[in-house]
């Protein structure tokens, strides 16, 4: 086939299956002639547009590996030849996405319409991925990326960025050197190419434990690129994968959300809470709730701003994840600032939102719901009366009162929230009511 056209037929049946073979021959020869070996990669460059020969070469594994020891000769002008070729065996070049309407239109004007290859669908694609990561694709790519040209190192960040697409490839890809591969490719290069880096990067943070995905300072490293892929330009899944990774990172340690403010992330996650789409907002939050452990971070939303407001505000999505979320991300917040309890009751609906997040059956939702209550009611006595003179001092005594399994932290928490409102001398305990019936 014609790349990503079935139809497109170059050559006479069964001709482009026959000079793939010859191709072969000509990468396993044992001549020393670097520049046949070369021609022959160029020849399957073209020739691979054909997804009947993308499926024979990927099951040939003595032409994949002579192709792959091509590329680790770190030949300036076998760069191509093998780049394009693995480029095509994982599909990893622009698809224009065809509205069904103008291919209906084409139809009606008896325009060409592209057709796809069978042999080119997802899961033919994922097992040519998984057939060149297991032959050692990895360290022929970490070879051809020292190469110069910017137009190679994005075809080759387009194959590394399909690659982790897949999951299961994942933890392979880290082992062989791929992270550090890619770091290189992030800095210099095409745009494209530099997203595409960045987004491999992304992929492998998100399924692998980042002190393992990104040993030592490279989870310091990764942080600028993860960045970048939540400007307005990137794609929904560009910011969504860096979100998921940045969250992984963030959980770390002080000195990766050090890194992260440093590089101004904090106000490009943020941005990322306003977006329409629910999953990117959930995914913003959950990096948040990571983030406020940083006491730089809770100083910011203590500021004269309206940031703890919007948290509060976000425990009120009908999204259970982004709710949840957002409710963790209170409970630090009160535990350590006075300040953010006190903000609360700067939203209008603040008791609205308590209903919400106490009456959620979710029991994790429940016990954040009793911890930021707690919090608030320590903070002060002014704050304690706020909430103990709504209807929450009733919830608060049924949640004392629970007897589900699993709900003992959320009883415990209640109680402990009803005790700090008993010190504060705003309700009182049975044995002082029944002391004062006796006096």
């Amino acid at each position: 086939s014609g790349g990503t056209d079935a139809s497109i037929r170059p050559f006479a049946d069964g001709a482009t299956t026959r000079l793939a073979d010859a191709c072969k021959k000509f990468l396993l020869s044992k001549t020393k002639h670097q520049d046949m070996k070369r021609w022959a990669a160029e020849g399957l460059s073209y020739l691979t547009l054909d997804a009947d020969v993308k499926e024979k070469l990927i099951n040939d594994k003595p032409a994949l590996r002579a192709l792959f020891d091509l590329a680790r000769t770190e030949n300036q002008a076998a760069v191509y030849g093998v780049v394009t070729t693995l480029v095509n065996l994982v599909n990893a070049y622009d698809k224009q996405e065809i509205l069904p309407e103008l291919v209906e239109l084409a139809k009606f004007a008896k325009h060409h319409i592209p057709e796809d290859h069978e042999l080119d669908d997802p899961d033919f694609v994922a097992q040519r991925c998984t057939a060149l990561v297991h032959e050692g694709v990895v360290t022929a790519l970490v070879a051809l990326a020292n190469m110069e040209s910017e137009n190679s190192r994005e075809m080759i960040a387009r194959v590394f960025n399909n690659l982790a697409s897949q999951q299961d490839l994942r933890g392979l890809m880290v082992q062989q050197g791929a992270v550090k591969c890619l770091l290189k490719l992030t800095h210099g290069g095409t745009e494209k190419g530099m997203r595409q880096a960045a987004q491999a990067i992304a992929r492998l943070g998100i399924t692998i434990d980042p002190s393992v995905a990104f040993s030592g300072q490279r989870c310091m490293e990764v942080i600028k690129p993860l960045l970048a892929l939540l400007l307005p330009d990137c794609s929904a899944l560009e910011n969504f994968e860096s979100l998921l990774a940045l969250c992984n990172l963030a959980s770390m340690n002080e000195s990766v959300r050090g890194r992260i403010i440093k590089e101004g992330g904090i106000s490009k996650i943020e941005s990322m809470l306003f977006e329409q789409h629910e999953m990117l907002r959930r995914a913003a939050t959950q990096v948040m709730t990571n983030m406020v452990c940083s006491p730089e971070v809770v100083k910011l939303y203590e500021g004269n701003n309206d940031k703890t407001k919007f948290m509060f505000l976000l425990c009120g999505e009908e999204d259970e994840e982004t709710m949840k979320a957002a409710a963790g991300a209170m409970a630090i917040l009160t535990a350590n600032s006075v300040i953010c309890c006190r903000k609360i009751f700067e939203v209008t609906s603040w008791l609205d939102t308590f209903h919400m997040i106490l009456g959620h059956p979710s029991k994790e939702i429940q016990h954040r719901a009793a911890v930021i209550l707690y919090n608030t009611i320590s903070a002060s006595k002014e704050l304690a009366e706020k909430i103990i003179q709504t209807d929450i001092l009733e919830i608060l005594m049924a949640y004392t009162m629970l007897n589900e399994e699993g709900k003992n932290e959320v009883r415990k928490v209640a109680q402990e929230a009803l005790d700090a409102a008993k010190k504060w001398k705003i309700i009182k305990s049975a044995e002082d009511a029944n002391n004062e019936e006796d006096n």
